[in-house]
Formats: C-alpha cells, sequence, structure tokens
C-alpha cells in the first residue's frame, strides 16, 4: 500500500506534540479533521499508532515514527539532488557575442561564472552578426549577446544594457576637443562603417537612427572592418557612429562624443528555449549582473 508523505508528517507531528490538539495548532488545521486522516490510515493500516488518553505512540506507533522519519529524510535529499542538478553544478554552454560586446560585457560575464559556477565551461567565439545568427540557426549556439543579431524564433531574449549612440572622430578632428556634438555639426562628412553583409540588422537600424534626426551621410565601407583600426580610418574627415558605452574601450587616437539625440542601441542576451540547466545558470548570472553594474534599471541583485 502507499501512504502520503503528508500522513507522515501529520503522525510524527502529534508524537512530537502530544496531543492532536497541539499538533492541529502546529500544522494551521483544525484538530477534527487531522483526528480523522489518522483513524483512517491506521485502519489501513490495521493497528492503532496511538493511545488516547492521553496521546502516547503505541509500539507500532513508534516503529511508524522511525521509518516515516527515513522516508521523509530520503524524500528530501531526492528533491534537493535534483533542484542542485537542475542548478547545473557542471556542464557547457555555448556563447557568440559580437565585438561590441567584447570589452565590457563579455570579461564581466566570464569573471562571474568562474567566480559562481566553476563547474561550467563557457565556450565561447567572437564573430560578426551574419556568422552569429547562422550559428544560432543551425543549434552551434546556446547564448548569443549582441545589438539586432537576428536569432531563431525558438529563441529568448531580454535586453542586457541599455545604451546609445555616439560619434566617433579622429583626435585630429576639429571637433575631437568637444564634450557633445550635434549630427548637425557633421554635416558634408563620411560615415565609416562595415560591409552591410557582416550585420544587415545592426547596419540598417544604425543608418535609420542617422535618418530619424532628418540628417543624411554618404557610406564609406571600411576595407579592414573592426573597432581595433578605428584610429586607421579616422584619420582623416569622417566619423563612426558607435555605442556610448565602448568610450572608454577604444584605440589611441580617437574621441567618442556623446550627441543630444536619444538613439537607442541597446545590447541584447538571446538564448535556445527550452534552456538547459548550464544555459539557464548564464543567463541568470548575465542578468544579475547587468542590474550590479548598472547597465539596466532595477535593484542589484
Amino acid at each position: 500500500m502507499a501512504i502520503d508523505l503528508r500522513l507522515m508528517r501529520y503522525v510524527i507531528v502529534v508524537s512530537e506534540a502530544g496531543s492532536f490538539e497541539a499538533a492541529a495548532e502546529r500544522l494551521h488545521m483544525t484538530q477534527p479533521p487531522l483526528s480523522r486522516q489518522i483513524r483512517d490510515l491506521e485502519r489501513e493500516l490495521g493497528v492503532e499508532l496511538f493511545h488516547r488518553r492521553p496521546t502516547r505512540l503505541t509500539e507500532a506507533g513508534r516503529v511508524f515514527v522511525e521509518s516515516a522519519r527515513e522516508v521523509l529524510a530520503a524524500a528530501e535529499r531526492t528533491v534537493e539532488r535534483t533542484r542542485h542538478a537542475g542548478r547545473a553544478r557542471t556542464g557547457t554552454v555555448r556563447v557568440g557575442y559580437t565585438v561590441t560586446a567584447a570589452f565590457a560585457e563579455m570579461p564581466k560575464l566570464f569573471d562571474a561564472m568562474r567566480e559562481q559556477h566553476p563547474g561550467i565551461r563557457v565556450d565561447a567565439r567572437e564573430a560578426w552578426d551574419s556568422e552569429l545568427s547562422a550559428a544560432a540557426e543551425n543549434d552551434e549556439l546556446d547564448v548569443v549577446l549582441g545589438r539586432y543579431v537576428a536569432t531563431p524564433p525558438t529563441c529568448q531574449r531580454t535586453t542586457l544594457r541599455r545604451d546609445r549612440f555616439a560619434v566617433v572622430v579622429g583626435s585630429a578632428h576639429p571637433l575631437a576637443g568637444r564634450d557633445a556634438v550635434s549630427l548637425s555639426d557633421l554635416r558634408g562628412e563620411t560615415v565609416r562603417f562595415f560591409p552591410r553583409t557582416f550585420a544587415p540588422r545592426y547596419y540598417d537600424a544604425t543608418l535609420a537612427a542617422l535618418h530619424s534626426t532628418g540628417e543624411t551621410f554618404e557610406i564609406w565601407e571600411n576595407p579592414l572592418p573592426g573597432l581595433r583600426n578605428l584610429n586607421v580610418h579616422l584619420k582623416d574627415r569622417g566619423f563612426m557612429f558607435l555605442p556610448l558605452s565602448l568610450r572608454d574601450h577604444l584605440p589611441g587616437g580617437v574621441a567618442c562624443l556623446p550627441i543630444p539625440h536619444d538613439l537607442p542601441v541597446n545590447l541584447d542576451i538571446a538564448w535556445r528555449r527550452p534552456p538547459q540547466p548550464a544555459t539557464r545558470a548564464l543567463v541568470e548570472t548575465a542578468c544579475r549582473l547587468a542590474r550590479e553594474e548598472g547597465w539596466i534599471p532595477g535593484p542589484p541583485g
């Protein structure tokens, strides 16, 4: 016969409390249903578990309580082991990220994962958006960090960092010494950009943000794209349009200037559903880190 774990707890509490009335109060229930359920259990077992008036365990009751304690302890261990397995003490999570996440967010996330989940291996790759999109579509990645990166519809996403666009010019540019500039100050200049095939959605979103201000600019595609080469391509007139959070991570020889236009370019984290335990651990760590670092609104922790 199968006995409900709840009934085992009831019998244990009555034996500890010394009366059905005291046990019912401890269990936050009334005494009659408690007495009735234990009487039904005794009838099913074919033995009395308690002497009444005063309430005390019979010999059969003592055996039952001893065994019930072992069963409940084993059940609790099962629950805890299951929860630990769900927390992913070990495993591998495959992460792809764009270059704009390579300087601040990914290094901090790596550190947080090493500290909080030392048994989980983070297998990461930095790539252009189009490569990450293809890898996510082919089930080669569990998590993607980027701006406007296309991911399969099976992925869930959330914002990891709220950001906005800024202007980057060479240090010899006439505007480089300013604290901020307006896009109208750059009329007639050329936007230095990477080829659209590398990151189509980011490319289109950037140009849409530029055009939303009413200004238009010619586009020059860098033959050697990448943030690490900005100082090479910005020696002459021209500018880049980049997330403001990259300000402290750009190479020497350039200046990053805020603009008065509120043009968002947020960093998102996307992950495959349903997430494996290691994936869930990384996403939760990333979201907690975002709050602690102030990348998104909300209390830390």
